[in-house]
Protein backbone atom coordinates (compact mmCIF):
# COMPACT_ATOMS: atom_id res chain seq x y z
CA UNK A 1 0.00 0.00 0.00
CA UNK A 2 1.21 3.66 -0.65
CA UNK A 3 2.04 5.33 2.28
CA UNK A 4 -0.50 8.73 2.93
CA UNK A 5 -0.38 11.23 5.60
CA UNK A 6 -2.71 13.95 6.24
CA UNK A 7 -2.08 17.19 7.95
CA UNK A 8 -4.59 19.75 7.98
CA UNK A 9 -5.75 20.34 4.43
CA UNK A 10 -2.66 18.77 2.79
CA UNK A 11 -1.99 15.35 2.30
CA UNK A 12 1.50 13.74 1.53
CA UNK A 13 1.53 10.64 -0.90
CA UNK A 14 4.79 8.29 -1.29
CA UNK A 15 8.19 9.12 0.13
CA UNK A 16 10.44 9.59 -3.08
CA UNK A 17 9.31 11.43 -5.08
CA UNK A 18 6.47 12.50 -2.63
CA UNK A 19 2.59 13.42 -4.05
CA UNK A 20 1.90 16.60 -1.96
CA UNK A 21 -1.84 17.60 -2.40
CA UNK A 22 -3.75 20.24 -1.15
CA UNK A 23 -7.39 18.97 -0.57
CA UNK A 24 -9.01 22.79 -0.54
CA UNK A 25 -7.12 24.19 -3.58
CA UNK A 26 -6.04 21.54 -6.18
CA UNK A 27 -2.53 23.30 -6.09
CA UNK A 28 -0.46 20.08 -6.65
CA UNK A 29 2.72 18.97 -6.54
CA UNK A 30 5.46 16.29 -6.84
CA UNK A 31 8.64 16.42 -4.52
CA UNK A 32 11.93 15.37 -5.96
CA UNK A 33 15.15 15.06 -4.39
CA UNK A 34 16.00 18.46 -6.20
CA UNK A 35 12.82 19.94 -6.89
CA UNK A 36 9.25 20.45 -7.18
CA UNK A 37 7.09 19.63 -10.02
CA UNK A 38 3.64 21.47 -10.62
CA UNK A 39 1.06 18.07 -10.85
CA UNK A 40 -1.77 19.45 -12.72
CA UNK A 41 -4.05 16.45 -12.13
CA UNK A 42 -7.15 17.13 -10.03
CA UNK A 43 -7.33 14.49 -6.97
CA UNK A 44 -10.34 14.69 -5.19
CA UNK A 45 -10.55 12.33 -2.12
CA UNK A 46 -13.96 12.53 -0.12
CA UNK A 47 -13.47 13.12 3.55
CA UNK A 48 -15.60 9.67 3.86
CA UNK A 49 -12.36 8.04 1.90
CA UNK A 50 -9.38 9.68 4.08
CA UNK A 51 -11.29 8.88 7.21
CA UNK A 52 -10.94 5.03 6.36
CA UNK A 53 -14.77 4.43 5.32
CA UNK A 54 -13.70 2.25 2.41
CA UNK A 55 -9.99 1.14 2.55
CA UNK A 56 -9.68 -0.44 -0.51
CA UNK A 57 -11.07 2.00 -2.45
CA UNK A 58 -8.96 4.59 -0.91
CA UNK A 59 -5.59 2.46 -1.44
CA UNK A 60 -6.63 1.88 -5.01
CA UNK A 61 -7.08 5.83 -5.29
CA UNK A 62 -4.17 6.46 -3.76
CA UNK A 63 -2.17 3.65 -5.62
CA UNK A 64 -3.50 5.09 -9.08
CA UNK A 65 -2.66 8.71 -8.29
CA UNK A 66 1.04 8.30 -6.79
CA UNK A 67 2.09 5.79 -10.11
CA UNK A 68 0.97 8.53 -12.17
CA UNK A 69 2.94 11.00 -10.13
CA UNK A 70 6.07 8.40 -10.91
CA UNK A 71 5.52 8.57 -13.94
CA UNK A 72 5.55 12.17 -14.60
CA UNK A 73 8.57 12.69 -12.08
CA UNK A 74 10.55 10.12 -14.38
CA UNK A 75 9.42 11.93 -17.62
CA UNK A 76 10.46 15.75 -16.13
CA UNK A 77 13.87 13.74 -15.46
CA UNK A 78 14.62 12.50 -18.55
CA UNK A 79 13.68 15.46 -20.61
CA UNK A 80 15.82 17.33 -18.94
CA UNK A 81 18.76 15.32 -19.40
CA UNK A 82 17.94 15.06 -23.08
CA UNK A 83 17.85 19.08 -23.13
CA UNK A 84 21.23 18.78 -21.50
CA UNK A 85 22.61 16.97 -23.89
CA UNK A 86 21.01 18.62 -26.92
CA UNK A 87 22.50 21.89 -25.62
CA UNK A 88 25.70 20.65 -25.26
CA UNK A 89 25.62 18.89 -28.68
CA UNK A 90 24.32 22.45 -30.41
CA UNK A 91 27.92 24.12 -28.65
CA UNK A 92 29.96 21.62 -30.06
CA UNK A 93 28.53 22.35 -33.59
CA UNK A 94 28.89 26.04 -33.47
Amino acid sequence: MTEMRQEGEMLYIGKEPQLIVDLKTQENYIRTADRMIAYRTAVELSPDLLKGKRPNVLETALDYHYNKACRVAEAVEIAEAYREKANTTVREFR
